[in-house]
């Protein structure tokens, strides 16, 4: 895929946040790692900016982002609207006729002396209204009021019904005949509620994500999603992937179905797919390991097991691989880095961004940190430790490689000799997980 010509689009919630409505480390070093390096990354969400900005901390935001389901294309930290739908005092008043002839209290999104607030009748809430407002505490522009003028007050653009499907699917009806609305009906993800929105015609996820496309000059767009308020954005994109987990209408609709969102699909289907230029090679310099390094080793052999060897193994299997920094066995690191032949690889600042550890002849470990890949440490690396098994007289030379580092060692000349399966303890439930390698190997010629 050419690089600066497509524009990827995911959705937030079900499809790239986890069911913790967070993004995993593993999705946000990945989206991270390619934005920096040229991709165009950016989300469309029925969220809010102030909610997005939550549940996407520590994301790169290089775009403008697509929220209130294509209501706003908002640009940089301070949310400066590119593009804005609203309704009309008409049509914001016909909402309030037919609402109140069915008893049903929206949330109200508006802007009320030029402030956007969020409005709700206090003492009219559904239990799934009231659970959506107890989740919000932190949310400045909370607004509860008393009565139904106040409700509607201001320059409405976006109004949510919270509650059973049966009480909501007449006003449901009545919305979607109206030319001049958008209307979304769906059960809330991970609840038993259903929430009808209603904004402008005008504002859909397609359409946004047009307009952006537009202004980025891109010419395709991959869209990701899992929800019925997806369908729009995938009739604008030229790829569509709905996760494993997306209702069946969006995986009918889809052109690839991609890993859940629990096993990170749209960062792996993105780094699998996503052509990058090459990284430029870093001037590295060798150094023997010094006990001083050791905490700052475990972190980058953690770290890059997390995310670089997330692509070929579970969350499980990394867990276990991998110990979470204040269980993992310090004594016997410490021991077996001095006692081997152990070297860490420095750039040009001197910060660590490799190291590897040979034992007679046998490479015990070799990592290079996660936003170093590709960068000639590894080699480096690879290449020191083989002088020094050769010049200890070692015939031969093996590694245990992982599924990640089999590729790197096969370049190098290493050939497999078998597969092998290693169980480890996870560190949460004790439970036994099994983890593969490769036994590989190289002979050493003698200069």
């Amino acid at each position: 895929m050419a690089m600066g010509m497509t524009l990827y689009v995911s959705d937030l919630d079900g499809t790239l946040l986890q069911r913790n409505e967070r993004l995993s480390e593993f999705t946000l070093w990945a989206l991270n790692h390619l934005i920096e390096r040229g991709m165009h990354f950016t989300f469309a969400t029925a969220r809010s900016n102030h909610s997005a900005v939550r549940v996407t901390q520590g994301l790169t935001r290089n775009l403008p982002v697509i929220v209130y389901n294509g209501a706003f294309i908002l640009e940089g930290p301070e949310g400066k609207p590119l593009f804005r739908a609203g309704f009309t005092p008409e049509q914001a008043a016909w909402v309030e006729k037919q609402a109140e002839a069915l008893s049903l209290w929206p949330v109200v999104y508006a802007f009320v002396e030029g402030v956007e607030r969020l409005s709700w009748v206090r003492g009219k809430e559904t239990p799934g209204q009231a659970y959506y407002l107890q989740n919000r505490e932190w949310d400045k522009r909370l607004r509860g009021v008393s009565s139904q003028e106040a409700l509607y007050q201001g320059e409405a653009f976006y109004f949510t019904f919270i509650g059973e499907r049966e009480a909501l699917l007449p006003l449901y009806q009545q919305a979607a005949a109206q030319p001049w609305l958008t209307a979304t009906f769906q059960q809330e993800l991970y609840r038993e509620e259903y929430w009808l929105e209603l904004m402008p015609k005008e504002a859909t996820k397609a359409n946004a994500a047009r307009k952006l496309q537009e202004l980025l000059g891109c010419d395709r767009m991959v869209a990701f999603g899992d929800a019925i308020n997806d369908l729009p954005l995938f009739e604008a994109a030229d790829v569509k992937c709905a996760v494993a987990n997306a209702v069946p209408k969006l995986q009918g609709a889809a052109t690839e179905i991609i890993g859940s969102n629990e096993e990170d699909g749209v960062a792996k289907w993105l780094l699998r797919n996503v052509s990058l230029p090459k990284p430029p090679q870093k001037k590295v310099s060798l150094r023997r390991f010094k006990e001083s390094d050791l905490d700052e080793v475990y972190r980058l052999f953690r770290d890059t097991v997390h995310t670089v060897c997330q692509m070929e193994y579970t969350r499980e299997q990394v867990e276990a691989w991998a110990l979470p920094v204040e269980k993992w066995d310090r004594e016997a690191w410490r021991s077996s880095l001095l006692r081997h032949f152990t070297l860490v690889a420095e750039d040009e600042t001197g910060r660590i961004i490799g190291f590897a550890d040979l034992d007679g002849g046998y490479v015990d470990r070799l990592y290079v940190h996660r936003d170093f890949q590709g960068r000639g440490a590894a080699k480096a690396l690879a290449s020191a430790l083989e002088a020094e098994a050769l010049g200890q007289g070692q015939a031969r030379i093996t590694v245990h490689a992982s599924r990640s580092a089999r590729g790197f060692f096969e370049k190098l000349g290493y050939r497999a000799v078998k597969d092998q399966r290693v169980k480890r303890p996870h560190p949460e439930t004790g439970q036994m997980v099994e983890l593969e390698n490769t036994v590989m190997e190289k002979g050493l010629k003698q200069v």
